[in-house]
C-alpha cells in the first residue's frame, strides 16, 4: 500500500524541481554579488555595471527572492505549512523587482540587456508565482503539515 495520497504523488518532483530552479537563481544571485571574475564576462560590461550597481534595496528584493525561493522550495519538499507564506514572499519580491526593472529602473532592463532580459525577468516571476500557487493548493488539499 502506498504511503502518499493519489492525488499529491507529484510534490516531491515538483519539490525537487523547485529546488533545483532556486538553486539555479541562488548561483546567479551569489556569482554576481561577489563579482566572480569566470561568471560576469558572460555579460557584456554595461550588463555586469548594471546589474552589480543596483540600489540596496533592489538587491535586497533579489535576495528575498533568491533564498526565499530556495528555502520555500525546501519546505515544500518536507511538506511544511510554512511553504506557501514562504514561496509567497519569494515570489512577491520577484514580481516587484522585475516591475522595477522593466518599468522604472533607469536605464529600464531592456535598454541594457534587450527583450531577452525582459523575458528571463517575466519567465522567472511567472515561475515563482507557480511555485507559490502550486504550494498554497497543496496546502487547500492538506498535503501540507
Amino acid at each position: 500500500m502506498m504511503s502518499e495520497e493519489p492525488e499529491t504523488w507529484h510534490m516531491m518532483p515538483v519539490a525537487i524541481l523547485a529546488i533545483l530552479w532556486s538553486l539555479g537563481g541562488a548561483a546567479d544571485y551569489v556569482l554576481t554579488q561577489y563579482n566572480v571574475a569566470p561568471y560576469l564576462p558572460l555579460f557584456t560590461q554595461p550588463q555586469s555595471a548594471y546589474f552589480t550597481a543596483l540600489p540596496a534595496w533592489a538587491d535586497a528584493a533579489w535576495a528575498i527572492a533568491v533564498w526565499g525561493g530556495l528555502l520555500g522550495a525546501i519546505l515544500l519538499f518536507l511538506r511544511s505549512g510554512a511553504a506557501p507564506f514562504v514561496l509567497g514572499l519569494a515570489a512577491l519580491s520577484m514580481v516587484g523587482l522585475s516591475v522595477w526593472l522593466i518599468g522604472f529602473a533607469s536605464p529600464p532592463l531592456a535598454e541594457v540587456s534587450g527583450l531577452t532580459g525582459v523575458y528571463l525577468m517575466i519567465g522567472a516571476s511567472a515561475v515563482a508565482l507557480l511555485f507559490y500557487f502550486y504550494a498554497r493548493q497543496m496546502r487547500v488539499a492538506g498535503a501540507l503539515g
